[in-house]
Protein backbone atom coordinates (compact mmCIF):
# COMPACT_ATOMS: atom_id res chain seq x y z
CA UNK A 1 0.00 0.00 0.00
CA UNK A 2 1.34 3.43 -0.97
CA UNK A 3 1.80 6.16 1.60
CA UNK A 4 -0.48 9.13 0.94
CA UNK A 5 1.28 12.49 0.93
CA UNK A 6 0.09 16.10 0.93
CA UNK A 7 2.41 18.88 -0.23
CA UNK A 8 1.77 22.27 1.42
CA UNK A 9 3.78 24.92 -0.42
CA UNK A 10 2.78 28.33 -1.83
CA UNK A 11 5.68 28.56 -4.32
CA UNK A 12 4.67 26.61 -7.45
CA UNK A 13 8.27 25.97 -8.46
CA UNK A 14 9.21 24.55 -5.06
CA UNK A 15 6.04 22.43 -5.00
CA UNK A 16 7.01 21.08 -8.43
CA UNK A 17 10.46 20.12 -7.13
CA UNK A 18 8.87 18.23 -4.21
CA UNK A 19 6.59 16.42 -6.64
CA UNK A 20 9.54 15.55 -8.86
CA UNK A 21 11.48 14.11 -5.94
CA UNK A 22 8.50 12.06 -4.72
CA UNK A 23 7.60 10.73 -8.17
CA UNK A 24 11.11 9.30 -8.46
CA UNK A 25 10.46 7.14 -5.39
CA UNK A 26 8.32 4.06 -4.92
CA UNK A 27 5.42 3.52 -2.54
CA UNK A 28 4.33 7.17 -2.32
CA UNK A 29 1.18 8.81 -3.68
CA UNK A 30 0.67 12.58 -3.80
CA UNK A 31 -3.02 13.12 -3.04
CA UNK A 32 -2.99 16.94 -2.93
CA UNK A 33 -0.77 19.99 -3.36
CA UNK A 34 -2.10 23.01 -1.46
CA UNK A 35 -0.79 26.58 -1.51
CA UNK A 36 -1.99 27.96 1.83
CA UNK A 37 -2.04 26.85 5.44
CA UNK A 38 -5.76 27.15 6.11
CA UNK A 39 -6.91 25.02 3.17
CA UNK A 40 -4.20 22.50 4.02
CA UNK A 41 -5.38 22.36 7.63
CA UNK A 42 -8.97 21.74 6.52
CA UNK A 43 -7.91 19.07 4.02
CA UNK A 44 -5.70 17.13 6.44
CA UNK A 45 -8.28 17.43 9.21
CA UNK A 46 -10.97 15.93 6.95
CA UNK A 47 -8.82 13.14 5.45
CA UNK A 48 -7.52 10.81 8.15
CA UNK A 49 -5.90 8.54 5.56
CA UNK A 50 -3.06 11.05 5.02
CA UNK A 51 0.28 9.55 6.09
CA UNK A 52 2.67 12.47 5.58
CA UNK A 53 2.56 16.24 5.11
CA UNK A 54 5.45 18.03 3.40
CA UNK A 55 5.03 21.43 5.05
CA UNK A 56 6.33 24.87 4.17
CA UNK A 57 6.45 27.28 7.12
CA UNK A 58 5.87 30.73 5.58
CA UNK A 59 2.45 30.53 3.90
CA UNK A 60 -0.70 32.63 3.44
CA UNK A 61 -3.69 32.40 5.83
CA UNK A 62 -1.95 30.07 8.32
CA UNK A 63 1.75 29.46 8.80
CA UNK A 64 3.01 25.90 8.86
CA UNK A 65 3.58 26.15 12.60
CA UNK A 66 0.07 27.49 13.24
CA UNK A 67 -1.43 24.79 11.06
CA UNK A 68 0.43 22.02 12.86
CA UNK A 69 -0.50 23.38 16.30
CA UNK A 70 -4.18 23.29 15.34
CA UNK A 71 -3.91 19.70 14.13
CA UNK A 72 -2.13 18.57 17.27
CA UNK A 73 -4.67 20.32 19.50
CA UNK A 74 -7.35 18.24 17.78
CA UNK A 75 -5.39 15.03 18.36
CA UNK A 76 -4.23 14.63 14.76
CA UNK A 77 -0.86 12.83 14.79
CA UNK A 78 -0.14 12.91 11.06
CA UNK A 79 3.57 12.71 10.20
CA UNK A 80 5.01 16.08 9.17
CA UNK A 81 8.29 17.16 7.57
CA UNK A 82 8.71 20.97 7.68
CA UNK A 83 10.74 22.33 4.77
CA UNK A 84 11.90 25.91 5.27
CA UNK A 85 14.73 28.41 5.27
CA UNK A 86 13.97 29.12 8.94
CA UNK A 87 16.71 27.69 11.13
CA UNK A 88 16.41 29.57 14.44
CA UNK A 89 16.41 27.31 17.47
CA UNK A 90 13.06 28.59 18.80
CA UNK A 91 11.15 27.61 15.66
CA UNK A 92 12.92 24.27 15.31
CA UNK A 93 12.30 23.51 18.99
CA UNK A 94 8.59 24.26 18.60
CA UNK A 95 8.30 21.92 15.63
CA UNK A 96 10.20 19.18 17.41
CA UNK A 97 7.92 19.52 20.44
CA UNK A 98 4.99 19.00 18.06
CA UNK A 99 6.42 15.65 16.98
CA UNK A 100 7.67 16.26 13.44
CA UNK A 101 9.49 13.30 11.96
CA UNK A 102 12.27 15.41 10.42
CA UNK A 103 13.14 19.04 9.65
CA UNK A 104 14.73 20.18 6.36
CA UNK A 105 16.44 23.55 5.98
CA UNK A 106 16.66 24.99 2.46
CA UNK A 107 18.68 24.46 0.40
CA UNK A 108 18.91 20.69 0.69
CA UNK A 109 19.84 17.84 -1.62
CA UNK A 110 17.49 15.33 -3.17
CA UNK A 111 19.29 12.64 -1.19
CA UNK A 112 18.51 14.43 2.09
CA UNK A 113 14.88 14.84 1.02
CA UNK A 114 14.69 11.13 0.24
CA UNK A 115 16.22 10.29 3.61
CA UNK A 116 13.51 12.27 5.41
CA UNK A 117 10.69 10.66 3.44
CA UNK A 118 12.13 7.17 3.86
CA UNK A 119 12.39 7.75 7.59
CA UNK A 120 8.64 8.31 7.64
CA UNK A 121 8.09 5.21 5.51
CA UNK A 122 10.23 3.17 7.92
CA UNK A 123 8.09 4.29 10.86
CA UNK A 124 4.92 3.57 8.90
CA UNK A 125 6.00 0.06 7.91
CA UNK A 126 7.47 -0.81 11.31
CA UNK A 127 4.28 0.12 13.14
CA UNK A 128 2.14 -1.67 10.56
CA UNK A 129 4.17 -4.89 10.72
CA UNK A 130 4.72 -5.18 14.48
CA UNK A 131 2.31 -5.01 17.37
CA UNK A 132 5.30 -5.06 19.74
CA UNK A 133 8.62 -3.48 18.79
CA UNK A 134 12.09 -4.79 19.54
CA UNK A 135 14.82 -2.41 20.66
CA UNK A 136 16.29 -2.61 17.17
CA UNK A 137 12.94 -1.62 15.66
CA UNK A 138 12.71 1.34 18.03
CA UNK A 139 16.28 2.41 17.27
CA UNK A 140 15.61 2.31 13.54
CA UNK A 141 12.44 4.39 13.84
CA UNK A 142 14.28 6.94 15.99
CA UNK A 143 17.11 6.98 13.46
CA UNK A 144 19.64 5.65 15.98
CA UNK A 145 21.78 3.85 13.41
CA UNK A 146 25.19 5.01 14.53
CA UNK A 147 25.40 2.12 16.99
CA UNK A 148 25.74 -0.35 14.13
CA UNK A 149 29.36 -1.39 13.81
CA UNK A 150 29.32 -2.63 10.23
CA UNK A 151 32.29 -4.52 8.81
CA UNK A 152 34.31 -2.80 6.11
CA UNK A 153 32.54 -2.92 2.75
CA UNK A 154 29.00 -3.07 4.15
CA UNK A 155 26.72 -0.08 3.76
CA UNK A 156 23.98 0.71 6.26
CA UNK A 157 21.61 1.90 3.53
CA UNK A 158 21.98 -1.42 1.70
CA UNK A 159 21.50 -3.38 4.92
CA UNK A 160 18.26 -1.52 5.65
CA UNK A 161 17.14 -2.09 2.06
CA UNK A 162 17.71 -5.85 2.41
CA UNK A 163 15.87 -6.11 5.72
CA UNK A 164 12.87 -4.29 4.24
CA UNK A 165 12.82 -6.69 1.28
CA UNK A 166 12.87 -9.65 3.69
CA UNK A 167 9.77 -8.63 5.63
CA UNK A 168 7.18 -10.43 3.44
CA UNK A 169 9.12 -13.67 4.02
CA UNK A 170 9.20 -13.53 7.80
CA UNK A 171 9.16 -16.99 9.43
CA UNK A 172 10.03 -18.64 6.09
CA UNK A 173 13.04 -20.47 4.66
CA UNK A 174 14.48 -18.95 1.48
CA UNK A 175 17.57 -19.69 -0.63
CA UNK A 176 20.25 -17.42 -2.06
CA UNK A 177 18.81 -17.53 -5.60
CA UNK A 178 15.48 -16.25 -4.38
CA UNK A 179 17.09 -13.56 -2.25
CA UNK A 180 19.29 -12.47 -5.17
CA UNK A 181 16.21 -11.98 -7.36
CA UNK A 182 14.42 -10.23 -4.53
CA UNK A 183 17.15 -7.68 -3.81
CA UNK A 184 18.78 -7.35 -7.28
CA UNK A 185 22.17 -7.72 -5.61
CA UNK A 186 24.95 -10.03 -6.75
CA UNK A 187 25.33 -13.30 -4.84
CA UNK A 188 28.80 -12.28 -3.67
CA UNK A 189 27.60 -8.95 -2.30
CA UNK A 190 24.42 -10.40 -0.82
CA UNK A 191 26.26 -13.18 1.03
CA UNK A 192 28.36 -10.58 2.89
CA UNK A 193 25.20 -9.02 4.27
CA UNK A 194 23.62 -12.39 4.98
CA UNK A 195 26.69 -13.47 6.95
CA UNK A 196 26.51 -10.25 8.98
CA UNK A 197 22.81 -10.84 9.68
CA UNK A 198 23.48 -14.43 10.73
CA UNK A 199 26.28 -13.34 13.08
CA UNK A 200 23.92 -10.86 14.72
CA UNK A 201 21.11 -13.42 14.98
CA UNK A 202 18.76 -11.51 12.66
CA UNK A 203 18.37 -14.57 10.43
CA UNK A 204 19.23 -18.27 10.68
CA UNK A 205 21.41 -20.20 8.25
CA UNK A 206 21.41 -23.92 7.46
CA UNK A 207 22.81 -26.19 4.76
CA UNK A 208 20.25 -27.73 2.40
CA UNK A 209 21.41 -31.18 1.31
CA UNK A 210 18.16 -32.04 -0.46
CA UNK A 211 18.96 -30.46 -3.81
CA UNK A 212 20.72 -32.07 -6.75
CA UNK A 213 24.40 -31.16 -6.99
CA UNK A 214 26.30 -29.17 -4.41
CA UNK A 215 24.60 -28.42 -1.07
CA UNK A 216 23.15 -24.94 -0.81
CA UNK A 217 22.60 -22.59 2.08
CA UNK A 218 19.10 -21.60 3.05
CA UNK A 219 18.09 -18.81 5.39
CA UNK A 220 15.25 -18.48 7.89
CA UNK A 221 13.92 -14.94 8.12
CA UNK A 222 13.14 -14.21 11.78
Amino acid sequence: MKMKIVIVEDDPMVAHIHKHYLEALENFEIVASIDNGYDAYMFVRDHDEIDLVILDVHMPKLSGLEMLKLLREEGNNVNVIPITAINDNKTISEFLDLGVIDYLVKPFSQERFNQAVYRCELKYKTFADHENLSQRDIDRVLNQHDSLDLPKGLQEKTLNYITEKFKPYKAQWVDVEMLTDLTNLSKVSLRKYLDYMVENNWIKKEVDYGTVGRPKYKYFIK
